[in-house]
């Protein structure tokens, strides 16, 4: 007997067991009387018998079905058990870890954390350090997300997905000389180094010196508060995103023609990117960082 039955198959026999009569099972199931028939066929050659015979009363069932309807009830019962993965925020009480550089703590990490309490708050959050070492233990299957700029150098079994996006810009403190972009290239850069992104070029920099912009760095560190204290003690310019530009510092725009966007993306294994946790948190960091922006 083949056992890869078709669960619509045996759904037609066990309301062909209940009514005996092809076009009622067919009127209760919305399908036609030559769909029920195919059912009824395909299932007799799989559990070879005949399942039903006509008499002038209607179909009978066979023995083979007598013996074995509730089986087959139970196999429809078991189906139905089957629930898709719920998820309530307002209840979960486990762990919530999440990566990122210290420039996004420092402009959103509180603004993420009263969001989560909100509507989590029972939760234990987990706020780390993003850097090549958290870049391999995902890799690897740590269950955490990771929020930071697209990756193109993270494999395929990681996916990325944008929940935000943010333009650059150029700041300087509130009196500095410069005017435009083009002005500061007679100015030195500071730039926040950030483990996992630029830790051995700047993609930033390199996209501007592609487009006419020849910026050479003065000096780089690791933290977002130094590059900001430089800023505002020196002549120097700093690189942020729109939204981030730090107080008593101004912005300074590329021209439309040239604005470079970033993409903000929420990293986890893809396998887990359905994961009713990590889609809710999706959800989070996207208001999140809708927020900040108006």
């Amino acid at each position: 007997m083949n056992t890869n039955l078709d669960i619509q198959n045996i759904l037609v026999l066990k309301k062909m067991y209940e009514l005996r009569h092809v076009g009622l099972v067919a009127d209760a199931l919305g399908k036609t009387s030559s769909a029920i028939s195919k059912n009824l066929s395909k299932l007799k050659t799989q559990l070879d018998d005949p399942l039903f015979i006509q008499t002038k009363q209607g179909f009978e069932p066979t023995s083979f079905v007598e013996a074995n309807i509730q089986h087959f009830e139970s196999i429809i019962s078991s189906i139905g058990l089957i629930k898709p993965e719920g998820f309530a925020p307002e209840t979960y009480q486990g762990s919530i870890k999440i990566y990122a550089n210290n420039h996004f703590w420092q402009q959103l990490g509180d603004k993420l954390y009263l969001k989560l309490l909100k509507e989590a708050p029972n939760a234990k959050a987990s706020f780390l350090h993003w850097d090549t070492n958290a870049r391999n233990r995902i890799i690897d299957g740590e269950d955490a997300v990771a929020a930071h700029y697209f990756d193109e150098t993270l494999p395929q079994s990681i996916a990325q997905t944008e929940f935000g996006r943010g333009s650059v810009v150029f700041f300087v403190r509130n009196d500095h000389p410069a005017t435009d972009v083009h002005s500061l290239t007679d100015y030195p850069v500071v730039l926040h180094k950030t483990a996992g992104w630029n830790d051995n070029k700047y993609p930033l920099i390199e996209r501007l010196n592609n487009i006419g912009f020849q910026f050479t760095p003065k000096a780089e560190v690791t933290h977002p508060q130094n590059v900001h204290d430089i800023v505002l003690q020196t002549d120097h310019f700093g690189v942020t995103t729109n939204g981030s530009v730090p107080e008593g510092c101004r912005s300074i725009h590329l021209p439309q023609a040239l604005n470079i966007e970033i993409s903000y993306v929420m990293s986890c294994r893809r396998s887990q990117q359905q994961d009713p946790l990590n889609q809710w948190l999706f959800r989070v960091l996207k208001e999140t960082i809708a927020d900040n922006r108006r």
